[in-house]
């Protein structure tokens, strides 16, 4: 009988395993589409099962082993309602997606740890995603902002590897003191400019910009110029997902110098010394340049017979390669449960340089080259169904290297010498015939041989290394009240940078003039027959160390129709590093506040927030530490009434909003406790006394101290609209912006030179600052197969001084009140001398700049005063070197596998100055260029372009002869990818497959400048910047 029972539960326990063995292992199949047709790459997964999940393929279908009995899967995909399926008995279902009419603008990042949806949103925001930004093969993650954001003004004024970041402003400028770099959170960790830079942008998952007091009040204490927020990426539940990236790219120069050959330029300033020496018994042949004409030398110029005593060098050319090489590689892993996610990430970048490889014989490296590690945990936990924990660690190491090249040239780099043009081409070879090293020193005004410094004269290599933690724990208190969680936080963040420099001095760099009366080849440097030895030195900063603490209460709850969250917030920051200015402070600073938002909807129609933050500085006296910023801001959104829902119905949201509020902002400068009196020991300022006279150093006072400094507060108004139509495929925001800043930190220009000491800022100045956005975007899944998009934005910011606290200016058009931020004050051209009577009558030179003697041709500059004087009273307002406007248009569409998308930016209003040294032709010794040639002569009087080559210093003082209009459109970046169909990754066992190729800053395609200035470079005189670098760009990504 036992055996029978025991054979009995053995059958029942075998049929029983074996029944659920095989529910466990059912496999169910499908395909996943809309009303066009199939979709790919939507995510399938069981529920309760988040790991076990899979993704469509390009047909839209999918398998999946279903490890649970439940038969509930979860589907998924970007721009799609999700849906929960239940499959039932069933093995295979169509199942069909309804887009999303909201689509991805659903959530708007607002900071603070604080998400909201775009919907009932009344604040300006503008977001791009991740993607959208990794489009770009740019080193630099602002790079790839540009042309993309709306109120976002960026200028990229350097193409150098690893300092090729741009400089970036929302909104324009609100201050014309304090900086106007906007406030900078990666993860609710406040990063300065330089460590954006550093960003891997494979780690990013949206960028967002807060532009008004509604959304930027909460960070009072620097709201005032915007907030830029970056959210890096995190694990989502399912297996573990691995990517690889590879890229390597193919860097050219954007621009350069066109110059004139060895005897146009020789001719021209043969030219030019004629009219110098008129009235003399000098000629060209006989004076300082002699050896350039005498003995029929212009012909063998002009012939290039003899290429080591005539020579005809192109030093851009033996000085640059052609191209240099970025690598870039990229790996990370995510995925976990619903209890841990995870998002792990590597990065590696290089950039190289454009020099050639001078130095490679000599052991080390004295190129401009770039190399980048980063690296990032994000770690999602959920211990409990109430509790989150969240623990951040990234870092990011770079190695920045330039050559040593300014020992040998006196002051200036190799790049500064070839934007000057003072590396002509005609005075002497690369390399004499025996292949020593050539330079010159006759003229003495002629610069060395800048291959002989980049070979050996050593490098300048600079260290820097970032390392950010974060750990936040989010507890849900609904046992109090439902909706109610409580939020801590911790960051920390370290920054520390060193530099290591290998050195030889001029006086102990070999190179050789030749004699061609003795025919011997001398030493530059008299006795030097051999190289002197290389020295080795460092330098440190130090460590930054930025401690960050938040505590929050978060609720969040509806009441029927009734929408209500609320955020009260306690924060402190301690620095020793100023985040607006990047620079080191010698005694560290804090900032405190507290922080309260409450927001309110009904039925996400009416909408209405108060915001306010009451924050603390350091940077003040005690009773002017604190000051209180708040805003209210407040929306309508008529598509949901319902005469207008019922009768619209193509309109998806139509929304009106407007918001106003206070802002701030503490950045005096470098100084951090300006209100603190300081003294020094001056040399030379001593006294004597006693009845054996000694002498002591005496003590002064050199800046007074100001208690009454406070913070600057600006006063931000804002009305937008927003319009979605034909189910979220076109949309539409616009936005008007008034900015009034008062207690701008001005040093009293009223005050006379003798009172005796320095003053410091006070709370003088006012400013204004107004515009206007524009957003239009369209994108529709045209068929199963086929998906547009387009993408067009306009943006206009101008700002007026309308109070600086001037002297009392004898004429109104000295005054910078009135006048934009950054002023370009400037002579007005008035055309060429043409007669003699002209140049009789012509006003006369002041002692200063502009003077020496007039010529047929030069320069006329307008006597704006009329007293018969030129001087610095004639100089007035034409401009600014930033611009108003910025525009950006961007396009694609994605058929099947294949994918493409180009963007064009511009700005407009700004102006920039052409007097550079490769241009003005301003000393006889350097290149000229085509323009040169242009110039005024008798002959050419009617026509000519450019003034006579008399050298007179009034040619080339700024005037408006110079400034042209910096207005630019450039075609930014574009980007043709592949994504391999399933039947062909899958058989090499991988989840997915995708080339691509794309580029950045492809071209000009107008400007009204020259081609060798870039219209983004903000001086109106830089003549040694790096090139900006136009990038092609080839790279596979495969996953795991």
């Amino acid at each position: 009988m036992k055996k029978i029972i025991y054979s009995l539960l053995f059958l029942i326990f075998t049929i029983s395993f074996n029944k659920a063995f095989c529910q466990s292992e059912q496999v169910i199949t499908g395909i996943v589409g809309d009303n066009i047709g199939p979709i790919p790459a939507a995510s399938v997964y069981e529920k309760d099962f988040n790991s076990n999940g899979v993704k469509t393929d390009e047909q839209g279908r999918f398998t999946l082993k279903l490890k649970g009995s439940n038969r509930i899967v979860i589907v998924t995909s970007v721009g799609y309602l999700s849906r929960e399926i239940n499959f039932g008995n069933k093995t295979n279902m169509s199942i069909t997606l309804t887009e999303d009419a909201k689509g991805l603008e659903e959530v708007v990042v607002l900071g603070v740890g604080q998400i909201g949806k775009k919907v009932t949103n009344t604040g300006a925001t503008s977001t791009i995603s991740g993607a959208q930004i990794r489009q770009s093969p740019s080193a630099s993650l602002q790079n790839s902002l540009a042309g993309r954001l709306p109120g976002f003004f960026s200028q990229q004024r350097s193409g150098q590897p690893g300092r090729d970041g741009a400089a970036f402003q929302i909104r324009g400028i609100n201050s014309y003191a304090g900086g106007s770099s906007p406030l900078i959170i990666v993860d609710d960790v406040e990063y300065t400019l330089d460590q954006v830079n550093q960003l891997d942008p494979n780690e990013v998952e949206s960028v967002t910009i807060l532009k008004d007091a509604s959304t930027t009040a909460v960070y009072g204490v620097r709201g005032s110029n915007g907030v830029l927020i970056i959210r890096t990426r995190r694990g989502n539940p399912g297996k573990p997902e691995l990517n690889f990236k590879s890229e390597t790219g193919l860097q050219l120069p954007t621009q350069r110098p066109e110059v004139n050959n060895g005897y146009t330029t020789l001719s021209l300033l043969r030219e030019r010394l004629i009219g110098q020496y008129v009235g003399t018994t000098v000629t060209p042949e006989t004076g300082e340049y002699a050896r350039f004409y005498a003995n029929n030398a212009l012909s063998h110029y002009q012939l290039n017979d003899d290429p080591y005593n005539y020579p005809n060098v192109q030093w851009w050319d033996e000085v640059m390669r052609k191209v240099s090489v970025q690598n870039r590689l990229n790996f990370d892993v995510n995925g976990g449960t619903n209890n841990a996610k995870y998002f792990i990430s590597l990065g590696y970048l290089s950039q190289g340089g454009l020099f050639k490889e001078f130095s490679k014989d000599q052991g080390y490296e004295s190129n401009y080259t770039y190399n980048r590690y980063t690296f990032r945990s994000n770690v999602d936990l959920k211990p409990t169904k109430t509790l989150k924990i969240r623990i951040d660690l990234s870092g990011r190491f770079g190695v920045t290297n330039e050559p040593n090249d300014k020992p040998w040239n006196g002051g200036g780099t190799t790049f500064q010498y070839l934007w000057n043009g003072e590396l002509n081409s005609f005075s002497y070879p690369v390399y004499w015939a025996n292949g020593l090293i050539a330079s010159s020193t006759n003229p003495s005004a002629i610069k060395p041989n800048p291959i002989a410094n980049l070979m050996y004269a050593g490098y300048n290599r600079s260290y820097t290394n970032n390392l950010n933690m974060v750990t936040e724990i989010n507890q849900q208190l609904d046992f109090i009240t439902k909706g109610l969680a409580v939020n801590g936080l911790v960051s920390y963040a370290t920054d520390y940078n060193f530099g290591i420099n290998l050195t030889r001095n001029s006086s102990e760099i070999l190179a050789y003039t030749y004699n061609p009366v003795t025919k011997a080849y001398d030493p530059v440097v008299t006795g030097l027959y051999r190289m002197g030895p290389m020295t080795r030195s460092s330098s440190n900063s130090p460590m930054s160390k930025n401690l960050s603490l938040r505590f929050n209460l978060n609720y969040a709850r509806s009441f029927g129709n009734h929408n209500v969250t609320a955020l009260i917030l306690a924060t402190e920051a301690r620095y020793n590093k100023d985040p607006s200015s990047g620079a080191i402070v010698t005694e560290p600073f804090n900032i405190r506040g507290l922080t309260g938002k409450v927001t309110y909807d009904y039925k996400q129609k009416y909408l209405i927030d108060f915001s306010g933050g009451y924050n603390g500085s350091d940077r003040f006296v005690s009773d002017k530490k604190y000051q209180l910023f708040p805003a209210v801001g407040a929306g309508w959104n008529i598509s949901e009434e319902p005469f207008f829902k019922n009768n619209i119905k193509f309109i998806d949201l139509f929304k009106i909003r407007g918001s106003y509020g206070l802002t701030g902002n503490d950045n005096i400068g470098t100084s951090t406790y300006i209100y603190v009196k300081s003294y020094t020991n001056p040399s030379g300022a001593s006294y004597v006394f006693g009845e054996n006279p000694v002498s002591y150093t005496g003590i002064t006072e050199p800046t007074l101290g100001n208690n009454n400094i406070t913070w600057m507060v600006t006063r931000d108004a804002n009305i937008g609209m927003e319009l979605k139509m034909f189910k979220g495929r076109f949309s539409m925001e616009l936005d008007f912006f008034k900015k009034k800043t008062k207690n701008i930190f001005t040093t009293p220009g009223s005050i006379p030179s003798t009172f005796g000491a320095s003053l410091p800022p006070y709370n003088l100045g006012m400013q204004e600052n107004k515009g206007f956005e524009v957003n239009l975007t369209y994108n529709d899944r045209v068929s199963s197969n086929l998906t547009v998009f387009a993408n067009t934005n306009l943006s206009f910011a101008k700002n007026k001084v309308t109070y600086r606290n001037e002297p009392d200016y004898p004429y109104p058009w000295l005054a910078q009140t009135g006048q934009t931020a950054n002023p370009i004050f400037a002579y007005t051209f008035d055309g060429f001398y043409q007669t003699l009577d002209e140049l009789y009558n012509a006003p006369k030179m002041a002692t200063a700049v502009p003077l020496r003697n007039l010529f047929l041709g030069s320069v006329k500059l307008k006597d704006l005063n009329g007293d018969g004087i030129i001087d610095a009273n004639d100089r007035g307002y034409i401009g600014t070197n930033y611009p108003f406007y910025t525009a950006g248009f961007s396009f694609g569409f994605s058929y099947k596998g294949i994918d493409v998308s180009t963007l064009f930016q511009g700005a407009f209003g700004n102006f920039l100055s052409m007097n550079r040294g490769s241009i003005s032709y301003a000393r006889p010794e350097r290149v000229s260029v085509p323009l040169n040639s242009a110039r005024w002569t008798p002959i050419t009087a009617g026509d000519a372009m450019f003034p006579d080559l008399s050298g007179n210093s009034q040619n080339t003082v700024e005037s408006t002869f110079w400034y042209k209009k910096g207005d630019y459109i450039r075609w930014k970046n574009v980007e043709i990818g592949y994504r391999f169909p399933s039947a062909i990754y899958k058989k090499i066992r991988l989840n997915s497959l995708r080339v691509y190729a794309n580029g950045y800053n492809m071209g000009l395609l107008y400007t009204n400048l020259p081609a060798a200035i870039d219209p983004e470079s903000v001086a109106s005189t830089s003549v040694g910047e790096y090139p900006q670098q136009r990038v092609f760009n080839f790279g596979i990504q495969f996953g795991l």
